[in-house]
């Protein structure tokens, strides 16, 4: 078997996280993504028959994410590409400096090329929105924080047609915005997106514009990023650019051990009730109805479990 680097990351981001200080963290929104909840983002991947992949990582961290994405085609697991570019972009300069140390012990084993970015992802990606889509895959983590109402970001977001109230919200809409037709994007993101007032845009963006594949629930809360004690209900979502909707692959765990993990297909209409013009984003963990739908009076058919 190739070696693999996504370990090697992994230990990167053990030796480095607890030097970053809180505030620091707080201030660029950023936790890095531990090793087995990157493998299992790149997983939810579906087979490509793809010859040339460009791959998309906006707030890269060290590089687990993409080291995963590159780790899985190194041993044939789906992916037949010839070759692959990576955009990895990351502000934080000693992120950056190891994300490219990283990266560049993959040219000896792989035919990929790769850019780390240091550019900030929201203003050069309003900017690439204008032109021809580019990238048939990106795997995201991105920053979680709140944007000001008169903030720049908001100003250049609105001037592209994402009207969002977060930093993860808005790198995902503007990812979307880069991929080609068919483009594949797995994204963890807190919860919090699924409904409510706020995110009811984001989630018109999202279902106009792509198909959602893949739902992944954790149970616990803290189980993502328990080595930043982040106290957040995070989900995983595989997105298909101009995608047709149909059935929902949706799985859960009780933490990133994966050990307990379960899945099944859902009809879309149970993912988002077709009457709810909120459009909000359910997540059945199970096959049987909840209280929601019982009151509502739906019926969904059962299903066979795809476990």
């Amino acid at each position: 078997m190739p070696i693999q680097l996504l370990e090697h990351a992994d230990s990167i981001r053990r030796a480095i996280a607890p030097g970053i200080t809180l505030k620091r963290k707080s201030a660029l929104g950023q936790f890095m993504t531990p090793a087995p909840v990157a493998r299992f983002m790149a997983s939810m991947f579906p087979p490509s028959t793809l010859t040339k992949c460009k791959l998309l990582d906006a707030g890269a961290g060290v590089g687990a994410l993409t080291c995963a994405f590159l780790d899985r085609w190194a041993t044939s697991d789906g992916f037949s590409f010839h070759d692959a570019q990576i955009d990895a972009y990351e502000i934080d300069p000693t992120l950056r400096a190891h994300l490219n140390r990283t990266l560049a012990r993959y040219l000896s084993r792989l035919p990929v090329s790769y850019r780390v970015v240091p550019d900030d992802f929201i203003e050069a990606a309003a900017i690439q929105s204008l032109a021809p889509r580019r990238y048939t895959h990106a795997i995201l983590n991105p920053p979680y924080k709140k944007i000001s109402s008169l903030s720049s970001h908001r100003m250049i977001l609105r001037q592209v047609g994402i009207e969002t109230v977060n930093l993860y919200s808005a790198f995902v809409a503007l990812a979307l915005s880069l991929m080609k037709p068919g483009g594949q994007l797995v994204a963890i993101i807190p919860r919090s997106f699924c409904n409510g007032p706020y995110y009811r845009p984001f989630r018109e963006y999202l279902l106009n514009r792509a198909a959602l594949r893949h739902l992944h629930l954790f149970a616990s809360r803290t189980t993502a990023f328990k080595d930043d004690d982040v106290l957040q209900e995070n989900v995983i979502m595989r997105l298909e650019c101009a995608g047709v909707q149909s059935n929902v692959t949706v799985s859960n765990s009780t933490d990133d051990s994966f050990s307990d993990l379960v899945t099944h297909e859902q009809p879309f209409d149970r993912i988002v009730f077709p009457d709810d013009v909120d459009k909000f984003i359910h997540v059945p963990t199970s096959l049987g109805y909840n209280a929601i739908e019982l009151s509502k009076g739906v019926l969904f058919p059962l299903l066979e479990n795809a476990a």
